[in-house]
Order: C-alpha cells, then sequence, then structure tokens
C-alpha cells in the first residue's frame, strides 16, 4: 500500500496494487474508486482531504469493491 498527499491538490490517493487503472467511479462527493480491467479496487482518491477528514470520522468501502 502506497499513499500520497498533495497539498497543491488538497488531495490523498491510496494505492493499494500496482495495476493499471481501467476507470473510476465517485463513490461519495470527495471520493473516486479506481478498478483494474478485472474490477478490482487499485486506488482510492480522497478530494479535499483537508475538510474530508475534519467532517467524516470513518471512511466506508462499498459492498461490491474487491479488495
Amino acid at each position: 500500500m502506497k499513499l500520497r498527499y498533495s497539498p497543491e491538490a488538497d488531495a490523498l490517493v491510496i494505492t493499494l496494487k500496482d495495476e493499471a487503472l481501467s476507470y473510476g467511479e465517485e463513490v461519495s462527493d470527495d471520493i473516486i474508486a479506481h478498478y483494474s480491467e478485472s474490477d478490482e479496487l487499485v486506488e482510492i482518491e480522497v478530494l479535499r482531504t483537508s475538510s474530508f477528514f475534519k467532517k467524516r470520522s470513518e471512511v466506508v468501502v462499498p459492498e461490491e469493491a474487491v479488495i
């Protein structure tokens, strides 16, 4: 697992696997889940990270996500 934070973009990227990204789905206003061609969850992108973690106490991964 890799974590990358960009202060300029205020975005946190959590990479779960070293696989090519095929598509992404917005799972909430501030979270985009990126999947491989085989529909496996590869990366989670948290937008507006600083305000996201101030407002939320937990992160929920959708049930259909394959980890």
